[in-house]
């Protein structure tokens, strides 16, 4: 018999909550209705045990449920609607890194800020740690939606009156806060992690279902796809405060940000797109120009880092390293360069939409989207290499063969990209021309 069972036998309120929450673990939910204690379960899941200890401490468990009703908890929906859910954007242009695509689900669901996501996310960079492994990343802040969001950064400590996760995201939500929570994904069914690792690692809630007991999630899967997914109470409440004892190796960012709080700001005009800005920030990649001010919020070294263009060449070295037997740099490089390209060209289609473009420039967008297929499909092709060869000390003389050929598509790629976006500055510095808007 588990310990939450024994505890029901010397009866105290965290005790019963344990044993609901672990009868929850096995979809076995109880409720009160007009005084009587009502219960729904699959086939053989009320064994003769349960069944005998859940007649036995009845209206010690109603007592429970009623003192529940009676308090400002808002798990049993005291003021609060039954189910509720935020406006999200199921967004996949943006998923290397969840710091990122996570809030922004939130603020592309908000049609008057997308001009805000159409003047970021041209830059980028590169950073080698101590160790020489190389991080890749956007140059936009750390927190990049402060302009257009209100957030509010919680760690541990200032959670640490928080009696019940699950009352305080229903509570949040209710006053238009997005939640991005880092837990144990050790628990949750739906993640890689699922009883294998102890794992912390964040995921968006937009929403509630008292009914069902279950939490509307983004994040990612249990095959790392970005995708929506529901957790239950119970287990989501295991995962967070698992969360407390064994974050420190995954996620040490929770000691001053376990969750953040995040509300798109309330505009009554649309987010000023900004073409001069749009084609400065072009620049600043295609002539690889750092941006210290940025970079700030990183904290990282200014002579491990390099801006823009040059990063191509920072990926082809790195895969010479693997090709030597040296791990420095994993497949989120080549991912990002991948969706970082892909981005550039809604941007520029976002232009062409926006402006009265001539024909010219119609044509640049559709050379470089040749670019993006083509750099997409070496993106596969390392992925399919990196899965099927996860150990670079045992390369064979063929594994080496198709990541050498994968550096020369990077480089001839490198090239044709450098020519095309030459053009579309040159031409965007050229015109003199005012949005529709």
């Amino acid at each position: 018999m588990s310990q939450a069972y024994k505890g029901l036998e010397e009866y105290d309120r965290q005790h019963l909550k344990d044993f609901i929450s672990e009868l929850e673990g096995k979809n076995i939910r109880l409720w009160l209705e007009n005084d009587l204690l009502c219960y729904e379960a699959p086939k053989g899941a009320m064994d003769e045990e349960v069944t005998k200890l859940l007649k036995s401490r009845k209206n010690e468990i109603i007592k429970y449920f009623k003192h529940e009703q009676g308090s400002p908890s808002v798990d049993n929906l005291s003021g609060h609607a039954q189910e509720k859910q935020l406006k999200v954007a199921m967004q996949r242009e943006i998923t290397t890194y969840l710091h990122r695509s996570l809030p922004l689900c939130i603020i592309l669901a908000h049609e008057k800020l997308l001009p805000w996501y159409y003047c970021k996310f041209i830059q980028i960079f590169s950073h080698a740690d101590s160790n020489c492994y190389v991080e890749f990343n956007y140059l936009e802040n750390y927190d990049c939606c402060n302009e257009v969001a209100d957030i509010i950064c919680m760690g541990y400590n200032l959670l640490k009156h928080t009696p019940d996760i699950i009352d305080f995201i229903i509570e949040n939500i209710n006053m238009g806060y997005y939640l991005v929570i880092n837990v144990d994904e050790y628990y949750l069914c739906n993640k890689n992690a699922y009883n294998n690792s102890h794992f912390v690692h964040s995921s968006l809630i937009y929403g509630y279902d008292s009914k069902e007991r279950n939490l509307k999630a983004i994040g990612f899967n249990h095959d790392y796809l970005f995708t929506e997914m529901t957790f239950s109470y119970s287990k989501f409440r295991q995962a967070f405060e698992s969360g407390k004892l064994c974050y420190k190796e995954s996620a040490p960012w929770c000691e001053w940000s376990c969750v953040q709080l995040i509300r798109a700001k309330q505009c009554d005009t649309e987010y000023p797109f900004s073409l001069n800005k749009f084609t400065e920030e072009l620049r600043s990649y295609i002539f690889s120009i750092g941006d210290r001010g940025k970079m700030y919020s990183f904290g990282y070294n200014e002579n491990q880092v390099k801006y823009g263009f040059e990063v191509h060449n920072v990926l082809t070295e790195n895969i010479k390293n693997l090709i030597n037997g040296t791990f420095t740099i994993d497949y989120r490089a080549i991912h990002l360069l991948a969706e970082h390209k892909k981005c550039l060209y809604d941007r520029l289609e976002y232009i062409a939409s926006r402006y009265n473009i001539s024909e010219d420039f119609k044509a640049f967008n559709c050379q470089y989207f040749e670019i993006v297929e083509e750099f997409n499909k070496l993106r596969v092709r390392f992925l399919v290499q990196s899965s099927r060869q996860p150990d670079a000390g045992g390369l064979s003389d063929e594994n080496k063969n198709v990541f050498n050929t994968i550096i020369d598509g990077i480089n001839a790629i490198k090239n044709q990209e450098y020519i095309i976006l030459k053009d579309i500055y040159e031409y965007l510095k050229k015109i003199q021309i005012e949005t529709i808007y």
